[in-house]
């Protein structure tokens, strides 16, 4: 029978000031870090890169969904948070590091539930979660990419959290916390369901564990996350068809099933092997007998983490080999193998027990630092071998000054031939309504019947020449040709340049009634 950890509960200290392994503490000096890459983030500019800027052409309403391939949890934040800040790179920082901070402190409370809530359980809960920057996922790719996995992250870890209260304490709150917490996962991220996949699978092959998760109290969990589901469900009905063909993409069910076995078994043995590295290498030379007999941990919970890999594992590969499944990577992943970190963090502590846990701390403090130096000449170098489009240097802001120049309306409709540019429009012009061709499936509605409308297009940025069917608004009178040469800190103006143009659309032309109205594109 699994009893109350009555250890959760931490025990007062006597010390005073700053304890960075509180509660406290960890949220405090996560904030800072997320503050330090915050301001890295910024040595390349405000410019919107990666998925940041289709995001931010979505933030433009609140909506049931957006990309039926992603729920739309990250959008409701970013867009809520734009109400204070804008639509610029601010708002996105925010989000990524108020997510991380929400991360931490679940990770941390977790963490203590499972090593106790006395000082050394509470030290080592703190521990682990900067442990967790060990993890390639969260380390380093945290900062690069991550839109919806932000979200997903934070999901896993409140209901990580949740679920052990919920096997430990067994009461009507923590059932519906942990319902919650379900919903929520579920309208982060569609691949949150590895997590439920993760532990439900061994603690449906737990006798006691599987007696609580399958009382009849459950049922008011299943209840609160199908409320919290069933507005956008209702939405992805209404788009199946589009759905299915982003689920096709997304998951890589295109070719033959062998050839879909090839590339996933190799995509998805080289996820499985990659999530927990760096961690593990450092591990291997500061606590290796954390992988030795002596490191074995016996409580029911940290092994229900262990046996939660083999069941993600388990799952991976059947996915490869049954449905073909091709599209496996770092991560999608995350929410599958995060619980196992927990149980890995638990040999640890015993590997370092005899000589205390100073030297690990170090180590921490020491690859944080690295991963910070890392980052300020990842963010802070443009061109090879760092990056090729450089997405985060392209002069966006020469748009805002040329529409100034030409007396062209800031609020009125602006039709980007792509999303980089698209987003960044937003954040020029917060009071325009703007749209991107290749998302032609989100038309936001116009309310404002005859507005000026303004095709802004770039071959550079596109890929590809203008394409035939808007060869002539791209050609028509008054458009205004832009060359942005590129700015940096270390390097001279102009080593680079990228070129827009700006084109006014008449309302007789038919590109005007195909896209600057609120009837769905052609």
């Amino acid at each position: 029978m699994l009893a109350r950890d009555e250890g959760a509960k931490p025990a007062k200290s006597p010390e005073k000031g700053f304890q960075p392994f509180s509660l406290p503490g960890v949220l405090v000096l996560t904030a800072l870090y997320g503050l330090v890459h915050s301001l890295i983030r910024l040595i390349a500019g405000f410019q919107l890169a990666m998925d940041d800027p289709k995001e931010n052409v979505f933030t433009q309403e609140l909506r049931w969904g957006y990309l039926p391939d992603n729920p739309p949890l990250f959008e409701w934040s970013l867009t809520l948070v734009q109400q204070l800040t804008g639509p610029g790179l601010v708002s996105f920082l925010i989000v990524k590091y108020g997510l991380l901070v929400f991360s931490a402190g679940f990770l941390f409370l977790a963490g203590r539930r499972l090593f106790g809530g006395d000082a050394a359980g509470q030290r080592w809960a703190a521990i682990t979660v900067f442990s967790a920057l060990l993890l390639y996922q969260i380390g380093w790719n945290y900062h690069q990419a991550f839109t919806h996995s932000l979200v997903a992250i934070a999901a896993t870890c409140f209901s990580f959290w949740a679920l052990i209260r919920l096997l430990q304490e067994k009461r009507w709150a923590d059932y519906l916390i942990f319902g919650a917490s379900v919903g929520l996962g579920l309208m982060a991220k569609y691949n949150f369901a590895g997590f439920l996949v993760a532990v439900g699978i061994p603690i449906l092959l737990d006798r006691d564990m599987r007696r609580i998760m399958l009382h009849w109290r459950i049922g008011a969990s299943v209840v609160i996350a199908i409320l919290l589901l069933l507005p956008h469900l209702i939405w992805l009905n209404a788009h199946r068809e589009l759905l299915e063909l982003y689920a096709g993409s997304k998951l890589g069910l295109n070719g033959s099933h062998l050839e879909r076995v090839g590339e996933g078994l190799g995509n998805a043995i080289g996820a499985i092997l990659s999530f927990y590295v760096p961690f593990l290498l450092i591990v291997a030379v500061i606590a290796r007998k954390a992988f030795t007999r002596t490191a074995i941990v016996s409580d029911p919970l940290l092994q229900l983490c262990r046996r939660s890999i083999l069941a993600s594992i388990a799952v991976i590969l059947a996915g490869v080999l049954l449905l073909g499944v091709s599209n496996v990577t770092e991560r999608y992943v995350v929410p599958f193998f995060l619980p196992g970190f927990f149980w890995m963090m638990a040999r640890v502590r015993v590997a370092v027990a005899e000589k205390g846990d100073g030297t690990w701390v170090k180590m921490l403090i020491g690859a944080v630092a690295v991963m910070a130096v890392l980052r300020v000449v990842n963010v802070g170098w443009a061109g090879p071998p760092v990056c090729d489009e450089c997405w985060r240097w392209v002069p966006y802001d020469a748009l805002e000054s040329a529409i100034e120049e030409e007396g062209f309306e800031k609020d009125g409709i602006y039709i980007a031939y792509e999303e980089n540019t698209a987003g960044n429009l937003r954040r020029l012009l917060p009071d325009a309504h703007v749209r991107s061709i290749n998302l032609l499936f989100y038309n936001p509605i116009d309310t404002q019947q005859g507005r000026t409308c303004y095709f802004v297009w770039s071959e550079e940025l596109l890929g590809q020449p203008v394409q035939d069917r808007f060869r002539a608004i791209s050609e028509a009178p008054g458009t205004r040709i832009v060359d942005a040469p590129w700015k940096h800190p270390i390097r001279s103006n102009g080593w680079r340049s990228t070129q827009w143009g700006i084109s006014p659309v008449p309302e007789t032309d038919p590109f005007y009634g195909n896209f600057c109205t609120d009837k769905p594109w052609p």
